[in-house]
């Protein structure tokens, strides 16, 4: 589910993949791309939300396939697709960055979420305990972060996300 300022949650079944607070006046959880101008330090999201800096411009459309939110900042223009796969359990999003200026720019991309891999409700009712279960490890040779949800019973069925950035 997304929000038109690009918050938002993942869910697969009943199990939610990341964590979310239905807020109307901040809405502010979700999965974000975060982009940094190395040079001058100025930071912005993909999307409206987390940052909260208004753009230039900013659209949004909501496809039968995809999202896509575009902004521009100065010369700079962001666009981000999120999609969920038909086939996979899946989610992707796509970071297009173009610059119409003249002058060179080196951006720093971040992806940034909270997993919560559990049903909302158990993470609703205890959001300190809940992260204490979600254990992440790093494939140095695949670039992936691996994460789980360590079992509090042996009939908790395993639970597993994979983050790849390219």
């Amino acid at each position: 589910m997304l929000t038109a300022a690009g918050s938002g949650y993942s869910r697969w079944g009943n199990v939610a993949i990341t964590r979310w607070r239905e807020d109307a006046t901040c809405d502010d959880h979700g999965s974000y791309i975060f982009l940094r101008d190395v040079r001058t330090g100025t930071v912005w999201s993909a999307g409206f939300q987390p940052a909260g800096i208004d753009p230039d411009e900013y659209r949004v459309a909501f496809h039968e396939d995809r999202a896509e939110f575009a902004r521009h900042d100065g010369t700079l223009m962001t666009t981000l697709d999120v999609l969920v796969s038909p086939e996979d359990d899946a989610e992707v999003r796509r970071v297009s960055i173009s610059n119409s200026g003249t002058r060179e720019r080196e951006i720093d991309v971040t992806s940034y979420l909270e997993l919560a891999l559990a049903s909302q409700a158990d993470d609703r009712a205890h959001p300190a305990f809940s992260k204490l279960f979600v254990a992440t490890e790093y494939l140095a040779d695949t670039g992936v972060i691996l994460a789980t949800r360590r079992k509090r019973s042996p009939a908790d069925a395993d639970i597993w996300v994979g983050h790849l950035a390219r």
